[in-house]
């Protein structure tokens, strides 16, 4: 204790207030990026931008003590300052960068309900803010390095600037491309978080979470795991959309294949009173709005029914549909008649002949 109070009183007062404000931050990182900067639904993001600000404090923290073991206390170490100046540029540019987000975010975001969740989403404006206030944060942290450590002369070599402009063209396949795409994703707006989407080339029915400027984040409907794709690639495929976002209600069918020997009428009994107990059974389901049964098709084998209906809750699209063919599976002996496709064939003498004559050629019929 007598060491660190001696350390402490010989520092500058420029030394004294890098360490309280290294001290502060290490100990409420958690408190900034839960309560002031408004967290992310990635728990794992979250984390990380814990862990990087109080990195960034411990490394600032160990240059002051690594000189006192070295130095003494001395205060006239000019390295130790640049050092120290220098990574307080690096800790205020990043905590400025997560608050400015998060301005942003308020600002010029959208606050959405998805599956009865709350989250806060980017749109067009607020990602172009976003993009300006790290560009002018980098601007302004290298002119004050640069100050920092004397070498103006950097600004007068071309070969700086354009090492710089060379490094950035040899990563823009890391981030530029996927960044414009982004960037017209939330410009189009036809991608909002909370829109139910289904994505054939990847085989994906899934609810969208985010989109930022390098991927997008869907969570599988079914499973509820994370899906992420980026946005080069998902502008590069089909996409449905199959709800507005805010919108939870949507229209679904079931087809089933049943035999010729159910007459109508019993067909549209079995359906209205698998319906029946289908919305007692699943809270997405309404008792008031009717299933339509459409006759979709007089196949070979059999009929070919659709059960059309309207579902109250998007995001229960694949719990109802299980619901009903539950339901449909347990009510077929009720109602005598059999959702497998029927056998057409008939005995003719000993042999087995298919009553659709059109497929089988003459000479194989031994009548």
């Amino acid at each position: 204790m007598i060491f660190i109070q001696e350390y402490f009183q010989h520092l500058s007062n420029f030394g004294k207030a890098a360490i309280i404000l290294n001290i502060l931050f290490f100990v409420l990182s958690g408190v900034i990026f839960k309560y002031i900067v408004k967290p992310t639904d990635d728990d794992d993001k979250n984390t990380k931008r814990i862990f990087w600000l109080r990195f960034l404090n411990f490394l600032l923290l160990m240059i002051y003590v690594v000189d006192s073991l070295l130095n003494g206390t001395s205060n006239d170490n000019e390295w130790l300052l640049k050092v120290s100046q220098t990574g307080l540029v690096f800790l205020i540019s990043y905590l400025f960068i997560q608050f400015s987000h998060a301005w942003a975010l308020q600002h010029y975001g959208k606050d959405k309900t998805v599956d009865g969740e709350e989250i806060s989403s980017s749109t067009y404006k607020s990602e172009m803010m976003h993009i300006l206030i790290i560009a002018i944060t980098i601007i302004a942290a290298i002119l004050l390095l640069v100050n920092i450590w004397n070498v103006t002369n950097w600004l007068q070599a071309t070969g700086v600037l354009g090492g710089l402009l060379v490094i950035l063209f040899a990563t823009k396949d890391a981030w530029a491309v996927d960044s414009a795409h982004g960037l017209i994703l939330l410009y189009n707006n036809d991608l909002e978080p909370g829109v139910v989407c289904r994505i054939p080339e990847y085989n994906i029915l899934a609810i969208l979470r985010k989109v930022s400027l390098t991927q997008t984040t869907f969570r599988d409907l079914v499973q509820k795991h994370k899906i992420v794709i980026p946005n080069s690639k998902l502008r590069n495929t089909k996409i449905e959309v199959l709800n507005r976002s805010g919108s939870t209600g949507w229209n679904d069918y079931i087809e089933y294949k049943i035999g010729y020997s159910t007459d109508a009428k019993t067909v549209c009994d079995y359906f209205e009173k698998v319906w029946e107990i289908a919305c007692e059974k699943n809270s997405a389901l309404t008792i008031e709005k009717k299933p339509k049964i459409a006759l979709i098709e007089a196949g070979d084998h059999a009929i070919l029914w659709r059960f059309h209906y309207q579902l109250e809750n998007i995001y229960q699209l694949k719990a109802a549909k299980y619901a009903i063919n539950r339901i449909a599976f347990d009510l077929q002996d009720e109602f005598g008649l059999s959702l497998a496709t029927p056998i057409t064939h008939q005995a003719i003498g000993e042999t087995l002949v298919e009553l659709d004559n059109s497929r089988a050629e003459p000479d194989t019929l031994d009548l």
